[in-house]
C-alpha cells in the first residue's frame, strides 16, 4: 500500500467503541472491524480522555496500533511511549486545592495511576469511579500532598447550583481547558492538548496528510478531534450541533455503527 492510500483512524472508547448503558458492551462487529482494517495496511489507535492505566484489557486484545490517552498527553505506539506531558507536581496539589476549596471532587488521572483527595471525595459518582478503579486492579492513592501526586489531567463532580463555578473556571483557565461534561461533571486538560494534538503528532510522526485521518467519536469532549479532521464519524446519539459539523452519522455502537461506517467508507 502507498503512502497516500494509507489511513489512520482514530476511535474514541465510552460511546464510541462500547456502550454507555452499565454494560460496557464492546461488540464483536466493531472488533472485527478493527482487524480487517488493520491487515489492509491501515493505522488504528485509540483516541480517548481515559489515561493509559484505564485501557481495559478487552480494548488491548482489541489489537490497536496504538494510545492517544488523556486528551493528548500521553502517545503510545507499539508499547511504546512516543509523547507524554508532565505537569509540575505545585500545579497539581494546587488544583487538588482549589477543588477542596470550591467544593469540587476531583478524580485525578495519570497514565500509572489515579488520585483522588482523601478528604475531598464524599460523592456518589466519584465513590463509584474509585470503586470502578480499584475493581480494575488500578492503584488509587488518597494522599494529594504526597511527594507521588501528579496527574495528566482530572476531571470533577460538583453539585447542582455551586456558587463557585464561575471563579473556579476563571481559575483553571490560566492553566487548563475546562471541557462542560453535563451532568454536573467536567474534564480538565492542560492547555495546549486535545485529542487534535494527539492526531496531529501522529500524523507527523508517520508522514501521513490531514485528508487521510479519520476520527470515531459521539460526545463533546470529541469536537476537538471531529472539527480536525475532514474524516468525521459520529454515533447516532451524539448531541444534535456536533452532528451538524460532521461527515457522517452512523448507528451507536450496539447496532454495529463503527462496522457499518468503515464498510460504506471502503475501509474494510
Amino acid at each position: 500500500m502507498s503512502a497516500k492510500d494509507r489511513k489512520i483512524l482514530f476511535f474514541d472508547i465510552d460511546g464510541t467503541l462500547i456502550t454507555e448503558d452499565g454494560t460496557r458492551y464492546f461488540p464483536e462487529s466493531a472488533k472485527k472491524a478493527i482487524a480487517a482494517a488493520r491487515k489492509n495496511g491501515h493505522l488504528v489507535f485509540i483516541n480517548t480522555g481515559r489515561v493509559y492505566c484505564n485501557i481495559t484489557e478487552e480494548i488491548r486484545q482489541a489489537g490497536f496500533d496504538g494510545y492517544v490517552c488523556g486528551c493528548g498527553t500521553c502517545i503510545i505506539y507499539n508499547d511504546k511511549v512516543l509523547f507524554h506531558n508532565k505537569l509540575n507536581k505545585e500545579l497539581c496539589r494546587d488544583m487538588a486545592k482549589l477543588c477542596r476549596d470550591n467544593h469540587f471532587f476531583g478524580l485525578y488521572e495519570y497514565k500509572d495511576n489515579v488520585y483522588i483527595d482523601g478528604e475531598n471525595k464524599d460523592n456518589e459518582f466519584l465513590l463509584e469511579m474509585t470503586d470502578y478503579f480499584k475493581r480494575n486492579g488500578i492503584y488509587v492513592g488518597e494522599d494529594v500532598n504526597s511527594e507521588e501526586f501528579v496527574f495528566d489531567k482530572f476531571c470533577a463532580w460538583f453539585d447542582e447550583g455551586n456558587e463557585n463555578l464561575p471563579a473556579f473556571k476563571n481559575y483553571v483557565n490560566k492553566d487548563f481547558d475546562y471541557i462542560d461534561r453535563g451532568s454536573n461533571f467536567c474534564e480538565i486538560v492542560p492547555k495546549g492538548y486535545s485529542k487534535a494534538t494527539g492526531i496531529q503528532f501522529l500524523l507527523d510522526y508517520f508522514d501521513l496528510p490531514l485528508e487521510n485521518a479519520y476520527a470515531f467519536g459521539d460526545g463533546n469532549n470529541d469536537e476537538p478531534m471531529l472539527s480536525y479532521v475532514p474524516n468525521s464519524i459520529i454515533m447516532a446519539k451524539g448531541p444534535e450541533e456536533l452532528k451538524k459539523k460532521v461527515m457522517m452519522v452512523t448507528e451507536d455502537a450496539e447496532f454495529d455503527g463503527i462496522y457499518n461506517a468503515m464498510k460504506k467508507l471502503e475501509i474494510i
